[in-house]
């Protein structure tokens, strides 16, 4: 997959050699790990059948949410269907609620816990240099490099506890 080739090659480029460049690099493939990642768990739920024994019946709200699209009508009466952006933490909170719902199986995004303020730190420097309105705001201090790659490793981990949630689930409707 690309953005996870990005991202690995990202990360080795910082390790090898800590300069403005890579920190940026870092920041961005990053978020397009995570960005990405929501939307494969969104698609998952709007496309996978739920677990046997469990009723999945998404609400038109749930729906337009989990697709990203929002809808008016056109001057001449046409529906007019369109890319919605949504706010990254609460579509990654959407996202966790969701899953949880119809899959049992959850994502513990540590609300309200330095993992979570570190994750919000980092969208706002990624925020930061993705629209710098001066040249300071485009330098990567050490901190915030490293409260990206504490994001890195919790966002990680948190994949992997989501994913182990599956497979313990589906052990233990075999049983």
């Amino acid at each position: 997959m690309p953005m996870l080739e990005d991202g690995d090659w990202a990360e080795h480029a910082l390790e090898k050699d800590d300069n403005q460049f890579t920190r940026r690099a870092f920041i961005r493939s990053l978020f397009s790990i995570i960005e990405g990642s929501v939307w494969v768990l969104k698609q998952t739920l709007l496309h996978a059948s739920a677990p046997k024994g469990r009723m999945k019946q998404l609400s038109i709200a749930e729906y337009a949410i989990l697709s990203e699209t929002t809808y008016d009508l056109k001057n001449n009466g046409q529906i007019n269907a369109r890319s919605q952006k949504l706010p990254l933490p609460e579509n990654l909170k959407f996202t966790a609620e969701l899953l949880a719902k119809y899959f049992n199986a959850h994502l513990d995004l540590g609300i309200g816990s330095k993992a979570w303020d570190n994750f919000l730190k980092a969208q706002r420097i990624r925020n930061r240099i993705a629209h710098p309105k001066t040249m300071h705001e485009f330098e990567i201090t050490s901190e915030d490099i490293a409260v990206c790659q504490a994001t890195s490793s919790w966002f990680n981990k948190l994949i992997e506890a989501f994913i182990n949630s599956l497979i313990h689930n589906a052990k233990n409707k075999q049983k």
